[in-house]
């Protein structure tokens, strides 16, 4: 039988390996504190959801180097939803989010003058 001590370092060397592989980023400077990890590898973005209306949403996304990719009004494209979560983040494409459901967030031109 194993002694606790073994199992308690392998089991923390595995949770290290699984974060280092597949986890969240350390936060850039320019990403706001309030803005989550969401999506897998490459592909994941740091998303920051505001307030909605209808399916027109207020978000904001920054690649992990805490570059801009998106920041204003973005309409929702497929399943209505009361919120969104970054765990349901599969990319960001072509400027707009995907969402692992098949939704996307665009987002909405600017009003013309």
């Amino acid at each position: 039988m194993a002694r606790p001590s073994v199992i308690l370092l392998s089991t923390a060397a595995v949770v290290a390996g699984l974060v280092a592989c597949g986890g969240a980023p350390a936060r850039p400077a320019s990403v706001p504190a309030d803005a989550a990890w969401g999506g897998e590898g490459k592909k994941g973005v740091f998303l920051q959801v505001g307030e909605h209306q209808g399916t027109l949403w207020q978000v904001g996304v920054w690649d992990r180097q805490g570059r801009v990719l998106g920041i204003g009004k973005f309409r929702l494209r497929g399943f209505a939803k009361a919120r969104i979560i970054p765990e349901e983040v599969l990319a960001w494409e072509n400027g707009a989010l995907q969402l692992k459901d098949g939704t996307w967030l665009v987002p909405e031109p600017a009003a013309a003058p």
